[in-house]
């Protein structure tokens, strides 16, 4: 019962909240939404605004996350290793394929995507930094979790997750999941055909820390259709590469 929660988790469910969308929520609404008494949400929300973690549209009267979770959000993002040097590659990587980019990395047993970069496509798939992704499909997650350790971790995690159906291909079944790990583990990068987003494939490379453990992924997202197999063959390669060089960064 949320009621049970100390006032800290439910500050915290709050913030998660307003991090999806509609983005913007009512105080009703997050009670009725998070099964929290109305009165506790206007107490935790005014405590937020004055720290301007939250701030209310005077309108619609309406909460939305504020500048202080940027700032916050920013300041992780900059504390990641060589931050800089990685966006440098990702932005070769966009420039040599015109292809979407991305890069997802492993927080605990979840994909937090950390970079996208679209200025080469002239459809816009969407993609926000700060958003976790699930370990069933796309590119991330699929590659990312393919690499996870120890293996009977894995199959406790896919087994307590929900593997919901995204997109056509979508894998729902645990077993079938678990053996498309270990194709990618054998070909050494993933492909998500379809089964995040109709109408997409995507091919994520992992990305290694100094001791051989997989804790991110490079991805290229390409609208279906557009590219020959052989141009296929070298956006993977790429990507591929593109992920040794983040690797080597490292620690």
């Amino acid at each position: 019962m949320a009621e049970n929660l100390s006032s800290i988790e439910k500050a915290a469910k709050i913030l998660i909240r307003l991090s999806k969308e509609p983005y913007e929520m009512t105080a009703l609404e997050l009670s009725e939404e998070l099964g929290i008494n109305r009165s506790t949400v206007h107490r935790i929300l005014n405590i937020l605004i004055g720290e301007m973690f939250v701030l209310q549209n005077p309108s619609s009267k309406k909460y939305s996350l504020g500048p202080t979770t940027y700032t916050i959000g920013t300041s992780y993002l900059h504390n990641q290793n060589n931050s800089e040097r990685i966006k440098y590659i990702l932005e070769d990587l966009a420039k040599e394929t015109e292809q979407s980019i991305g890069y997802a990395i492993l927080v605990e047993d979840r994909i937090l995507n950390m970079y996208e970069i679209e200025n080469y496509q002239s459809i816009k798939i969407g993609y926000k930094s700060g958003c976790f992704y699930p370990i069933h499909c796309g590119a991330y997650g699929k590659c990312i979790m393919a690499f996870y350790e120890p293996e009977k971790k894995l199959r406790e995690i896919v087994y307590s997750a929900d593997l919901y159906k995204k997109a056509p291909n979508t894998i729902t079944d645990p077993e079938i999941l678990l053996d498309e790990y270990r194709k990618i583990r054998q070909q050494g990068y993933a492909i998500s055909d379809e089964d995040s987003v109709k109408g997409l494939i995507g091919v994520g490379a992992p990305v290694r820390n100094s001791r051989g453990k997989v804790v991110a992924s490079v991805a290229v997202a390409i609208l279906k259709g557009t590219i020959t197999d052989d141009k296929f063959k070298e956006i993977i390669n790429k990507a591929i590469a593109s992920a040794n060089k983040i690797s080597q960064l490292l620690i």
